[in-house]
């Protein structure tokens, strides 16, 4: 085996990789979240309407990946936020405003009964009346103490910061492996090794497909399984898991995730086709190549045959 085909078969590997790189890139863009969260983030059972389910599902998203300056700053700014729409939220005469506990208006500040100020409960509220006069980060603490169908609790935060950290600690070597397969196909390209440039380019997608069948159908019958074996290689168990109607789940709730899969899949997919379709060209031209290099072998011949017979003459 030459070194281009080994060359070849690493470039077919790297180039599965960097097809699913692109798949999850396309499920990071802002408007994938925004068109998933405006088609199943419906809040029915949320104290928000939709659309706050919506505009907060898009600020969560770029404190869970985008790259931040100071990560105190980032959640200082998606408390705000949070706190901002729970106001509006729990106003009078808002559509969701019968879903707010009086304990819950309290912490916001807004609840005053027929005689003043509702009395704290179990300490409950009144820690949340400290966080009212606090930052925003603690008046959201107060209210996801009084339930988490409010606002996103520590643990809720803590595993967005994780994933965080892992897409942006990640994002640079898996540039990396995009670069890789680039340079790869280069060499091959500028080496006019085209039938291995071919291969690369055949070979990348058809091994990212077989991978996909396989998670594919594991998701069809365990969806679940699939979601909680993915999470695991990443994060702790314990620490992804949340009340069905918390605000991050009311966000983000299965359906959502299902949708992100298949557009990690389909993103995936497309690139792939185009490749493959890139390697099929390169095939063509290694055929074209094929013939030509015959061709002049075969005149090479003609010309040294005829030669011989001129000099026996």
């Amino acid at each position: 085996m030459g070194s281009d085909s080994i060359l070849a078969g690493i470039g077919a590997t790297v180039l599965a990789v960097t097809l699913l790189v692109c798949g999850f890139a396309a499920c990071c863009l802002p408007v994938t979240t925004a068109s998933l969260a405006g088609a199943v983030s419906t809040g029915a059972d949320s104290p928000y309407t939709h659309e706050q389910l919506v505009s907060l599902a898009q600020e969560t998203r770029a404190f869970t990946v985008d790259a931040h300056s100071s990560m105190e700053e980032a959640r200082e700014s998606l408390a705000a936020d949070v706190v901002a729409a729970a106001r509006e939220a729990s106003a009078e005469g808002a559509p969701k405003y019968s879903q707010w506990t009086q304990q819950a208006k309290q912490v916001l500040g807004d609840a005053e009964g027929e005689g003043g100020a509702v009395a704290a409960d179990d300490g409950a509220a009144g820690g949340a009346a400290a966080g009212s006069d606090g930052t925003a980060l603690e008046t959201m603490d107060a209210l996801a103490k009084v339930s988490d169908r409010y606002a996103l609790d520590a643990d809720a935060v803590s595993h967005l910061e994780d994933c965080n950290g892992l897409i942006t600690g990640l994002s640079s070597y898996l540039g990396m492996i995009g670069v890789a397969a680039l340079i790869i196909a280069l060499v091959l390209g500028f080496r006019k090794q085209f039938a291995a440039l071919a291969f690369m380019l055949r070979m990348g997608p058809a091994l990212l497909l077989a991978m996909l069948v396989v998670l594919g159908l594991w998701g069809v019958i365990d969806f679940n399984g699939l979601f909680a074996a993915f999470h695991s290689l990443f994060f702790v168990d314990g620490t992804w898991t949340f009340n069905y109607d918390s605000l991050l789940i009311s966000m983000y709730p299965i359906d959502f995730w299902m949708g992100m899969g298949a557009v990690w899949v389909g993103s995936a997919i497309g690139v792939g086709l185009l490749c493959f379709a890139a390697g099929c060209l390169f095939a063509w031209k290694a055929q074209v190549q094929h013939r030509e290099l015959e061709e002049a072998a075969a005149a090479d011949a003609a010309r040294s045959k005829k030669r011989r017979k001129k000099g026996r003459r």
